[in-house]
């Protein structure tokens, strides 16, 4: 089954949404209630650079992909760095941090896929788009 352009983007937000989710998971998991100001910051800038892109994902906008493919690149790094010390410490925690970053990679893959009717679903939309702006469209 071919997945539409739509649909991956739809997956994509929702893998998102779901890791915003964890990343509140994990949060408590190693120890939220003890945690620092700074960490408490940390956490809401996090989640709201995630569900913002969610958003913008689902909204059909092609740019978030390439800062969420930045935001992995940064964050992907140190966890695989300090995997080892994290399993030592909270193998929960550690569980939670791999299965986050395997959702966000997911998505990543997701919108960075190509299928064989993505670039007539693009072509269709800008002509809606121009329909719902009263422009005329071209080729109609």
């Amino acid at each position: 089954m071919e997945l539409t352009l739509k649909t991956k983007a739809n997956t994509a937000s929702n893998l998102l949404r779901a890791s915003a989710v964890l990343y509140l998971v994990d949060y408590y998991l190693i120890g939220g209630r003890f945690a620092s100001y700074s960490m408490v910051i940390a956490m809401c800038v996090v989640l709201c650079i995630l569900l913002v892109l969610a958003m913008f994902i689902r909204a059909g906008h092609a740019w978030p992909k390439w800062v969420l493919l930045v935001l992995l690149i940064l964050t992907i790094t140190p966890d695989i760095i300090g995997l080892p010390s994290t399993i030592r410490q909270n193998i929960a925690a550690a569980l939670m941090a791999i299965v986050i970053d395997l959702m966000l990679l997911t998505a990543l893959v997701l919108l960075f896929i190509k299928g064989k009717d993505d670039d007539q679903e693009l072509a269709d939309t800008d002509i809606t788009t121009k329909q719902v702006n009263d422009e005329p469209a071209e080729g109609v």
